[in-house]
């Protein structure tokens, strides 16, 4: 136990020093260097700097297999029989700090545990590391821009396979978004479809459905109770694929498939209505729900929400719930969240846009 806990000692102190230099490695300079050129639209130059990052980073990874592969070649670590507990120490007596730092350097950051105390898992681990997601995402984004549809396709291939390795992991759904954006561009919209479902997630399916089954029976009773009553009940919180319901509610409309598009126009209502309500009761810890229009007026006391709410599409997916739920004969519940966002809408827009339709109706 004791020699365990040296073992982590030394491993934690030196670790710092060696993420720092992980930082200021050649490869993290040129990807940095590639980011500044891209925001600059300086495209070639972004180029060449996300391939040097990507060549730097494989060189990095083999370089740190080598180190730790030679010096298990010695006879006093091969004694050790691949235990980094008993490896450590030797190499401390061998002054081998550079391979002591990159053991300590992986073990830090995935836990210790991770390894089973097996210099050889560790080796394995390390070199499943050489690749550089963020920097083939950017390469995507450049041929993207440039119109190179084929390449920028093969590039966010790459980033996604490599998704685990990601600095950041919720980039994923970044790289996803691109992709199904991708399709777009090309006209492969079953493809853009089905990208976009991809997102929404297997494993949320049967949640989601459940809850919109409930929320549309609510909406199809079409009495005056149901609009409060949509957001009373309900609340789903897949805020990664709040982007995804949008698209996809646009898509189905486009299609004239009016069902599916109210469904996901719901379910990003819901879910938008969701984070809002999150934020707020963090900030105003008196704060209950008691209405819909109440809650417009909580929402438009913060910039922030309002705008985060324009960012992503609420302010306009509360319009197509409208429109859709009308078109498909709800004219109650339309008419009823029709009025209440006239007059406590907290986007500009949309509440012109609610108050000009109202004045249509009458």
């Amino acid at each position: 136990m004791k020699k365990t806990l040296t073992l982590f000692s030394i491993l934690f102190l030196s670790f710092g020093l060696f993420a720092q230099s992980r930082i200021n490695a050649d490869y993290n300079q040129a990807f940095r260097q590639a980011k500044n050129y891209y925001a600059q639209s300086d495209y070639g130059r972004a180029m060449k700097y996300a391939e040097d990052a990507i060549r730097f980073k494989k060189n990095t990874i083999d370089s740190e297999v080598s180190k730790i592969e030679n010096s298990l070649s010695s006879k006093d670590v091969k004694r050790a029989q691949g235990k980094i507990s008993d490896i450590i120490p030797i190499l401390r007596e061998r002054e081998e700090n550079d391979c002591i730092d990159i053991i300590n350097y992986y073990m830090t950051k995935e836990g210790a545990e991770y390894f089973h105390d097996s210099i050889y898992n560790l080796i394995a681990h390390i070199k499943t590391q050489d690749e550089f997601p963020e920097a083939q995402k950017l390469l995507g984004d450049i041929y993207k821009i440039e119109g190179e549809y084929t390449l920028a396709e093969s590039f966010y291939r790459k980033a996604l396979n490599n998704f685990e390795i990601l600095d950041v992991p919720d980039e994923k759904y970044e790289i996803l978004y691109t992709m199904a954006d991708l399709s777009r561009l090309t006209g492969e919209y079953e493809k853009m479809e089905l990208r976009l479902l991809n997102i929404t997630g297997k494993e949320s399916f049967d949640r989601r459905n459940m809850i919109l089954k409930s929320a549309l029976n609510v909406i199809s009773r079409n009495n005056n109770t149901s609009v409060d009553k949509l957001f009373e009940l309900y609340r789903y919180d897949d805020y990664y694929s709040l982007k995804a319901y949008c698209l996809l509610s646009d898509y189905y409309e486009n299609a004239g498939l009016t069902e599916k598009a109210m469904s996901f126009s719901a379910i990003a209502v819901i879910t938008g209505f969701t984070k809002m309500e999150e934020v707020i009761k963090k900030r105003n810890l008196d704060y209950e729900y008691t209405n819909l229009q109440d809650f417009l007026v909580e929402v438009s006391h913060y910039e922030d929400l309002v705008e985060w709410g324009t960012e992503n599409n609420i302010w306009k997916s509360f319009n197509n719930l409208y429109n859709l739920s009308k078109k498909l004969g709800y004219t109650k519940f339309s008419t009823d969240l029709l009025k209440v966002l006239a007059k406590d809408c907290p986007e500009p827009y949309y509440q012109n846009t609610a108050v000009l339709e109202l004045s249509r109706l009458k």
